[in-house]
């Protein structure tokens, strides 16, 4: 099962500026705990699909997570995890916000399922840590994220 990250932003000025530079790693090492769901196992008869959560910012009182929508033919699971929108002063905490709501999210979607839950938050604490100690590196847009950066886990 692959994780990813799509956005989308569907009301008028309610967004995060959140980048590649902090998906990228996000994605990379929640990957690596090779995670599943193996009611979409079994449906899909393969570990081999893509599990999609995808991010929006909402004004409205929304549940957190929606979802999920299923293909079969495509081995696709999405659910949408809608982010209550705030201003913040700074970018480092504007990214906790995000990153504490989202791992919120999976945690529902993985506790929905009674999948394990081991290593989820010790790859958002790590990413919130990198963050922290430079936020101006993960407020830029960047074409490829370098090795290096994913090595520092």
């Amino acid at each position: 099962m692959k994780i990813n990250f799509p956005f989308l932003w569907a009301e008028v000025g309610v967004y995060y500026e959140i980048t590649n530079t902090v998906f990228n790693p996000l994605i990379e090492n929640l990957n690596k705990l090779n995670k599943t769901l193996p009611h979409y196992d079994k449906l899909f008869k393969t570990t081999d699909y893509d599990l999609f959560f995808t991010i929006s910012a909402t004004l409205e009182n929304k549940d957190l997570v929606y979802g999920p929508l299923a293909s079969s033919k495509r081995k696709v699971v999405n659910f949408s995890i809608f982010i209550p929108y705030k201003t913040f002063n700074c970018y480092t905490q504007q990214m906790f916000y995000m990153l504490d709501t989202i791992e919120e999210g999976i945690i529902f979607v993985f506790n929905k399922y009674k999948e394990d839950l081991s290593g989820i938050n010790e790859v958002f604490e790590k990413l919130k840590t990198l963050i922290a100690k430079d936020p101006e590196k993960y407020q830029k847009w960047l074409k490829d994220v370098d090795e290096k950066d994913i090595d520092e886990w």
